[in-house]
């Protein structure tokens, strides 16, 4: 049988109208649904604010002097590829932040790579996260000892890792989750908050709990039109907001395979949470942005500094991009430090190391360390 004749298409490029008429569907279909959260905006600022018990709206009127430990990373993505596996370069910078900071043996900024190599797979992400987490520890012991000396310790992400670790798992992973819980435990035992600046966030919990089922924005989006520049909303912790999402089972309206993932997912972030915490979330806007939205924390107080100080001191120290200052900075040092010259010189002692380590079999090994696509030396910062 002859097969059908497929349809002709002109290979000249999308033409200018068919790009106009996708973009008007798309603007059509996000202005509908802002204007369907417009109509209800007290309505549900009214709604938060009867849940005494899980939320709470604030002001940032109380502003104390503190000092910020922020740390980021910055990593190859992807990793440099070779024919013997994944080469991973890693840069962690730190910086102390604040008018009240004190260093004895550190400076105000710090940065150091760290080196992976992985036979099987690209792990440059989960290993940046570790060696942030590696820092923030080794920071915490330092505050412990008298050498340094910080009030609220700033991660760029979450706190809590997002990662599901299997049964007797001791691989990187299962790794994260214990130096974390020992990073809460220290931040504990020397009376430091901990805050993790969450930048991605399209989480519709508090939405949904609320029984606002039919938006479809997200948390942070609703929250960037109901507050107000200078205004918070804490939330209850974790474990709270998932007693009330298995609520939600006979609520009508709900989207079942939506609430049946979210339940998942906070029984894995309640799973790798130390036994005798709770990490709490809010949102703010800060007094002067680029773009009038709101911005997403997890955080644990600390003795010293209550919900109201915290919050309110993130809101004053926050730059026009909305995040906390300090976070901005070490995003922009660590980026910057990944640099192609870093690269280069990694890729070269890593060949001057094996051809020190031994003549024999040395040919096999550089046969193993030479790119797998040789035409993207650019990698490699050549």
């Amino acid at each position: 049988m002859e097969a059908p004749e497929l349809p002709w298409l002109e290979e000249a490029g999308v033409a200018p109208e068919v790009v106009e008429k996708v973009l008007s569907k798309t603007a059509s279909k996000l202005v509908k649904e802002v204007e369907k959260l417009r109509k209800r905006i007290e309505e549900i600022r009214r709604a938060v604010e009867l849940r005494k018990e899980l939320f709470k709206i604030g002001f940032a009127e109380k502003f104390e002097r503190l000092c910020y430990a922020a740390i980021d990373s910055s990593f190859t993505a992807p990793a440099i590829e070779l024919v013997g596996g994944y080469l991973g370069i890693i840069v962690v910078v730190r910086e102390l932040y604040g008018s009240k900071c004190t260093a004895v043996s550190e400076g105000a900024v710090d940065a150091k790579a760290f080196i992976e190599l992985w036979f099987s797979k690209d792990y440059a992400s989960s290993f940046a996260k570790y060696y942030e987490r590696l820092t923030a520890k080794t920071l915490l012991e330092k505050k412990r000892s008298g050498e340094v000396h910080f009030d609220v310790l700033l991660l760029d992400g979450e706190i809590i890792p997002r990662t599901w670790r299997e049964h007797g798992e001791k691989g990187i992973e299962a790794k994260l989750i214990e130096i974390t819980n020992s990073i809460i435990e220290l931040a504990d035992k020397t009376d430091t908050a901990v805050v993790g600046v969450l930048k991605r966030s399209y989480s519709r919990d508090i939405i949904n709990i609320l029984r606002f089922h039919d938006l479809k924005l997200s948390d942070r989006a609703v929250m960037s039109l109901i507050l107000k520049p200078g205004e918070y909303l804490a939330v209850t912790g974790y474990d709270q907001l998932h007693r009330e999402l298995e609520l939600l089972k006979s609520s009508p309206g709900i989207d079942v395979e939506w609430l049946k993932a979210r339940l998942k997912w906070y029984e894995g972030i309640l799973e790798n949470t130390p036994t005798g915490y709770s990490i709490k979330l809010a949102f703010y806007r800060a007094m002067k942005t680029l773009y009038p939205t709101a911005t997403k924390v997890e955080y644990v107080t600390s003795s010293s500094i209550d919900e109201e100080m915290l919050l309110s001191g993130l809101i004053y120290i926050s730059s026009e991009t909305g995040l906390p200052q300090p976070i901005d900075e070490v995003d922009r040092l660590a980026t910057t430090a990944l640099s192609k010259g870093l690269r280069y010189t990694v890729y070269q002692k890593l060949l001057a190391e094996v051809a020190k380590a031994g003549k024999e079999g040395i040919k096999e090994v550089q046969v193993l360390l030479s790119l797998m696509n040789p035409e993207k030396l650019g990698v490699v910062g050549a």
